[in-house]
């Protein structure tokens, strides 16, 4: 007979962890709270635009990557195309300073080596230690931490035993740390806001590596078309669905995971239980924080958590053929701040989607605004429905005034308009805090495992951003895949 598997959530994590329970013989059943799969890997339609809520760039979208063979298992990457960008952003400063961050290695120490001669040495020292992780392909890995991750690939590629001292010095470096290295001041700004100053220098390493071997592509469609392709995937293999299903507890028996308890009272049985939902939620609310200690009580409470964000999407009929069509963004300094949430907004990070002729009508263009955001204040303000969507509209307005200038006309070309903020993110996905790619790969959090087993609980399993930090699609289908592995091994 066979055994079952209930899984919770059909993000990407929970989406792989069916398909490969399907492969291996189990029957699984998915119960997701939203009526799409995705989770936070999503898009949504307005006014004959799609907004892409998720992939700047996907890691791995290149056949000679180890993760691309994984994608292929899972559905997500079979007869998908892929923009990889010559610039994968574009700073642009209040006083007209920019600086262009080209995917060739060697034309970006070129353009900051222009912009600040001073700093000649660093960007030799960081642009050849970038050009080192070039072919960098790690196997495909389940459990540990993101340097046990990376150092798998040296136990098999020995090549790769000299990045060692490389990859120490690196990671231990914060990104905050890594901007006050510059001495010339507009480089050291671009870099301090770059990505987030508690994250460890070696994800930009790592990232340029990518970019530069062609292995961070973007999805033509956007991500909700890769969710419902892998969602098609587990439905072929025999898996289950149950949309509109919030799992409201995890059914415990003598300490073995035994089903889940719905929203609404109805129980589902299962042989194990796979979570790939909130981390938060689940280990303090479907099973009442019974199930812990320290160490999870420690991660929970002092690792860095990716920043909630507020995110404008925009529809405008203009195709923005004079911008670089640059993947990871454009961002532009403001020359007149102002205020979201009580903080000022000094730049705006957009992206305009000219890569990607799929999202919109033709000769148009979506373009989104991300901006970092306080999760407290938009919780609160929710509750005040009427006060909500006029701070909405004003942000709205505020931000599209701000583009008008730097593009005459801006506004006027604008057909649609649609703003989500972290309260919208939380109500869809459930996510802590909002928080969009869980945990930050801070110097000490890609050195740390986190678990995805809680001590004294049977038949459980975590899987998905929450049980390794850095997030993202590679880690929901790795993590996903390593909780089946671990229910097949009797761990």
């Amino acid at each position: 007979m066979e055994k079952s598997i209930a899984i919770i959530g059909a993000g990407i994590a929970g989406l792989s962890a069916g398909i490969y329970a399907q492969l291996n013989g189990f029957q699984s059943r998915i119960y997701e709270m939203h009526n799409v799969p995705g989770g936070l890997m999503t898009s949504w339609k307005r006014k004959g635009y799609t907004i892409d809520g998720c992939v700047q760039w996907l890691m791995g979208s290149n056949p000679r990557s180890n993760l691309y063979h994984l994608y292929e298992e899972v559905g997500l990457i079979q007869e998908r195309r892929f923009f990889h960008p010559d610039v994968f952003m574009y700073f642009e400063g209040a006083d007209g300073r920019s600086l262009t961050f080209y995917a060739d290695i060697n034309r970006l120490e070129q353009e900051l080596a222009s912009q600040g001669p001073e700093d000649a040495a660093f960007i030799r020292e960081f642009c050849g230690a970038a050009r080192a992780f070039v072919g960098f392909n790690p196997p495909v890995s389940g459990s540990g931490s993101v340097m046990q991750y990376a150092m798998g690939s040296w136990s098999t590629l020995p090549k790769m035993l000299s990045l060692g001292p490389t990859m120490l010095k690196w990671t231990g470096m914060s990104m905050s740390e890594f901007a006050a290295r510059f001495r010339n001041p507009f480089l050291r700004q671009v870099f301090s806001h770059l990505w987030q100053p508690e994250m460890t220098a070696i994800s930009l390493l790592f990232f340029l590596a990518y970019v530069s071997d062609r292995m961070n592509g973007f999805p033509i469609g956007g991500s909700l078309s890769m969710a419902r392709a892998v969602e098609k995937r587990y439905r072929l293999l025999g898996g289950q669905i149950s949309y509109g299903c919030r799992v409201e507890k995890i059914l415990v028996e003598g300490h073995k995971a035994i089903g889940v308890r719905l929203a609404g009272g109805d129980e589902q049985r299962a042989d194990y239980v796979i979570s790939a939902a909130d981390g938060h939620s689940t280990i303090w609310d479907m099973l009442d924080g019974r199930y812990v200690n320290d160490r999870i009580r420690k991660v929970y409470r002092e690792f860095k958590l990716f920043p909630p964000m507020l995110m404008i999407g925009l529809g405008v009929n203009r195709t923005f053929a004079d911008l670089p069509r640059a993947t990871g963004g454009i961002v532009l300094e403001c020359k007149q701040p102002f205020e979201i949430a009580g903080e000022p907004v000094e730049r705006l990070k957009m992206t305009a989607y000219n890569f990607d002729p799929t999202l919109a009508p033709e000769g148009k263009t979506v373009v989104t605004l991300k901006v970092q955001t306080r999760y407290a204040y938009w919780k609160e303000l929710a509750h005040d429905r009427e006060r909500y969507e006029a701070e909405k509209e004003r942000i709205a307005h505020e931000s599209i005034r701000r583009l008008d200038e730097r593009f005459p006309g801006f506004a006027d070309q604008v057909e649609m308009v649609d703003v989500a903020t972290p309260a919208t993110f939380e109500r869809y996905t459930g996510n802590w805090q909002a928080s969009y790619e869980g945990f930050l790969p801070t110097p000490k959090t890609v050195r740390s495992a986190i678990p995805n087993r809680l001590p004294g609980l049977e038949n459980f399993h975590m899987a998905g951003q929450w049980v390794r930090a850095g997030g993202g699609i590679p880690t929901g289908v790795q993590m996903g895949r390593e909780a089946v592995m671990q229910v097949c091994k009797g761990k």
